[in-house]
């Protein structure tokens, strides 16, 4: 069996660098939090970017 692949992944330099152009101070212990916000943010959001990667592939197979 293959070992899944990830595709995607949110990084503390990611939150770093959008809290840096936003001028907002984070610590460490603040990742916990952002953590579980963007996990909620997201929630069932991960099957809608699925959804839309797919459409667009489509559309591209078209031209």
């Amino acid at each position: 069996m293959k070992k899944e692949q990830i595709l995607y992944i949110i990084t503390r330099d990611d939150i770093k660098n959008v809290s840096s152009e936003m001028n907002i101070s984070v610590s460490e212990k603040d990742f916990t939090f952002i953590k579980d916000k963007v996990g909620n943010f997201i929630g069932d959001k991960w099957h809608d970017a699925i959804e839309y990667a797919l459409w667009e592939l489509e559309e591209s197979k078209k031209k």
